[in-house]
């Protein structure tokens, strides 16, 4: 799971010696299908070129140290080869990723042994790079070996699985490549969907030097293709410029040309669609959303989504501190307002820390609801029957959270509880979270791998970049060493359990809500798949 802003990655402090977990975050910090649709026309029905307005431009095109740059992570997941995806479902109406499914893409296929510890990559053949190199084992072992080399992105997740080393990949013949790992892992084929891309290793060792051995710098300055779409032009800081691939090796993308134009300003990305000039408009708010639903021309795309959104509560904080009070804060919550007023009726009701339709969830996680009379019974027992003052730190200018806050602290009034509403500018908010000074604060996030052992690793335990409760309990932290240890779903099922009966006492977070993802398009617009990292796949699309 993940911030918004900060996307995901790994977990706590455990038993290994080497880099503690919270380094295998940070390190895995910039990380987080086959078409299994029918397409909905042929394409001569549709326009052939898409015109998307996005808020920034790309941090660098080097997918090796990109990190918290949504825009830059999710072109890149277009524009790069990637073995492995996710197929697609229907839930509720709507195209999601189906993270039960894994399917290759340039992959051939990919397979682990018995005891899913050694996995064996074959690589389709004939694919071929712009460059015209073809696609082989040895760029595949090369981008791996540069990814240790870096030990940022990829090296981090990778040593939720057991890689550690670059001698752990290696090339089996022209089109196959072995991982072995330290140990089984049921994370293997999830963590290699976010890093199994690869770079024409022969065009990037032209550009290499003795001080820049990997071509950082080069790569960081120029656009990589390979992927669904090539990169045909770039203007820095206006506009990006993709046309299909022809050697993609999948069904090829519907709308063969996709220009990303970069608009900074969100009031001018909302004109330049309800003028026509975009089809889409990325990173508009929920209240520009809302305005312009059943405006002429446009519709907006609701999709079940994996975001959702919490409350920590700082667990080594008074009054925080006491588990009665964390449940009595459970029982304050107007859940059912928050979803009808908040999100005028587009989003699920959370039933516990565990997101709906993460593997496992179970709403014994979260036996709560708004009731002020067990909340004032609550407080009594923790000794505070006449209430507490706090504060609830919210992103400034997040229109959600100030409403889902007003809503919280009016409720919390009547048990008692006077909760001062604190707006944070980004920077404040970030620098608050890293001093562990936020008593309260709402958060959202959505987890790259949506599995219950890098839900821990993430946020629930000590370490975790995203335990903005402070959240450290030694049976979830065991729980969390033996989930990494085993794939026999019998065992991770009974674990799985238990660790949300342990939530449900606890009680870090109060869960507010899960929002569904709304994009507001030009009517001609189809085809979103809602991605379960909140990376725009645009091969899917259809105008």
């Amino acid at each position: 799971m993940a911030d918004k802003n900060l996307q995901d990655t790994s977990a706590a402090a455990v038993e290994r010696t080497g880099p503690t977990r919270r380094q295998l975050l940070e390190l895995g910090a910039g990380l987080g299908l086959m078409l299994t649709l029918t397409p909905t026309g042929t394409f001569a029905q549709g326009k052939s070129e898409l015109t998307i307005a996005i808020p920034a431009d790309l941090g660098g095109w080097d997918h090796d140290y990109l990190a918290f740059d949504l825009v830059g992570l999710a072109v890149m997941k277009n524009c790069y080869p990637f073995m492995l995806e996710y197929g697609v479902k229907d839930q509720d109406g709507a195209a999601v990723m189906d993270t039960e499914n894994i399917v290759p893409v340039f992959a051939e296929s990919w397979e682990g042994d018995a005891e899913g510890k050694v996995w064996t990559l074959k690589i389709r053949k004939g694919v071929t790079f712009p460059s015209g190199n073809p696609l082989t084992a040895k760029d595949v072992k090369w981008s791996k070996d540069r990814a240790f080399a870096a030990k940022a992105n990829v090296a981090g997740v990778y040593r939720l699985i057991g890689l550690t080393e670059a001698s752990q990949v290696e090339v089996v013949d022209d089109y196959t490549v072995r991982f072995t790992q330290s140990q089984p892992s049921d994370l293997s084929s999830h963590i290699q969907i976010i890093s199994l891309y690869v770079f024409d290793s022969e065009e990037l060792k032209k550009h290499a030097t003795a001080d820049d051995p990997w071509a950082k710098d080069w790569t960081t300055k120029n656009p990589q293709s390979g992927g669904a779409y090539n990169v045909v032009d770039y203007k820095p800081g206006q506009e990006i410029v993709l046309e299909s691939n022809p050697s993609f090796p999948s069904a090829q993308p519907r709308v063969k040309r996709v220009k990303l134009q970069v608009i900074p300003a969100p009031a001018n990305r909302r004109l330049l669609l309800e003028k026509g000039e975009v089809d889409i408009a990325l990173g508009l708010s929920r209240r520009d959303i809302n305005d312009m639903r059943g405006a002429k021309g446009i519709k907006v795309i609701s999709s079940p989504s994996n975001e959702f959104v919490f409350m920590p509560m700082a667990m080594g904080t008074a009054p925080f501190d006491n588990p009665k009070v964390r449940q009595a804060m459970a029982h304050v919550v107007p859940y059912d307002a928050i979803v009808s007023n908040v999100y005028s009726g587009n989003a699920r009701r959370s039933t516990s820390p565990v997101p709906l339709d993460m593997p496992g969830h179970s709403a014994k996680g979260y036996p709560f609801g708004f009731d002020i009379d067990k909340a004032k019974a609550l407080l009594a027992e923790a000794g505070m029957a006449g209430g507490f003052e706090s504060e609830i730190a919210i992103l400034a200018g997040d229109v959600a959270q100030e409403r889902a806050a007003v809503l919280v602290s009016s409720a919390a009034r009547l048990a008692g509880i006077d909760l001062k509403i604190t707006p944070l500018d980004p920077g404040t908010l970030f620098q608050r979270r890293r001093e562990k000074t936020l008593p309260l604060q709402i958060a959202s996030g959505q987890m790259w791998v949506n599995d219950i052992e890098y839900l821990l690793a993430t946020s629930l335990t000590p370490g975790g970049f995203l335990n903005y409760a402070g959240y450290d309990s030694a049976r979830i932290v065991e729980i969390f060493q033996t989930l990494n240890k085993t794939s026999d779903m019998a065992t991770r099922n009974r674990l799985f359990d238990e660790v949300q009966t342990i939530l449900a006492r606890d009680v870090p977070w109060l869960v507010l809500a899960q929002p569904h993802f709304d994009l507001p398009v030009a009517a001609s617009v189809s085809g979103w798949v809602q991605p379960v990292d909140g990376l725009f796949r645009l091969r899917y699309l259809d105008a």
